[in-house]
């Protein structure tokens, strides 16, 4: 395709930080399970997957600080925290509950991967390449944290409670994911961002409902109305300033550090 223009350009930049600093951030909380599982194979699979939602991020950063002219490291730590785009539901601490961890990474993967799928048909071609490669691990947690939901449902009568509890929690927040960034449309018509046959949150929303379905459980999910501004719009959660201090800590003491 030709050259993007500014607003098309601008509106792509918000895009790949909403998708890079969600996954960033998810990352970071995951990664906090490292040594914490609930048994070892799976304590080495989860921190695995952590791992991999961090180097998406640092591939979206490096993808934009192309566009941009910008640096990677600055993209994933120096900005305020009203530069972030990330959705509240990657902020919320899990607790270390496991049911919230793996109820939030399933409601986070489903939408991953129908946001790298429709990258993927990019006519950015490099932007293209890099989702295509980022596909198949996206697919691949996708079904880590499905099959995780319901084993959890068939478990134990505990287990059951914890992934009902967490679902409760949980749902009434999902549709904060679909906040749409500044442009959005204008890189569907373009091409840029092809949108799918279906809208995002009729594709997801059936995904994961029968997800629920084969694990015996229901929940209710919306979008919230027009009015709302949340992550997408740099609006954070209570818990968000803190914590981006404090992983942002050596960054700002050595910001020429490489990561």
């Amino acid at each position: 395709m030709d050259p993007l223009s500014s607003d098309l350009r601008s509106a792509l930049v918000d895009l790949l930080l909403s998708l890079a600093d969600d996954k960033f951030f998810l990352g970071c909380r995951n990664s906090d399970w490292t040594g914490l599982g609930p048994m070892i194979e799976e304590d080495i699979a989860f921190s695995a997957l952590a791992q991999d939602d961090i180097a998406h991020a640092k591939a979206i950063y490096e993808f934009t600080a192309e566009l941009t002219g910008d640096d990677a490291n600055r993209l994933a730590f120096g900005r305020t925290a009203g530069e972030y785009r990330c959705a509240q539901i990657v902020e919320l601490p899990d607790e270390f509950d496991w049911a919230f961890a793996i109820v939030r990474q399933c409601f986070c993967d489903h939408f991953d991967e129908l946001r790298i799928q429709r990258l993927a048909k990019s006519n950015v071609k490099p932007l293209a390449e890099l989702a295509d490669r980022m596909l198949a691990e996206e697919r691949l947690a996708m079904g880590h944290s499905d099959s995780w939901v319901v084993r959890l449902a068939r478990g134990t009568e505990e287990s059951r409670g914890r992934v009902s509890k967490a679902l409760a929690q949980l749902a009434p927040r999902a549709g904060e994911l679909f906040e749409p960034t500044a442009g959005l449309a204008a890189l569907e018509q373009a091409g840029v961002y092809p949108p799918l046959k279906h809208g995002m949150f009729e594709v997801w929303s059936i995904r994961v409902e029968e997800l629920l379905q084969r694990a015996n459980l229901s929940a209710e999910f919306v979008v919230p109305g027009g009015g709302f501004r949340g992550g997408r719009a740099g609006v954070h959660s209570e818990y968000f300033a803190p914590w981006l201090t404090e992983i942002s800590e050596v960054y700002r003491v050595e910001p020429n550090a490489q990561w």
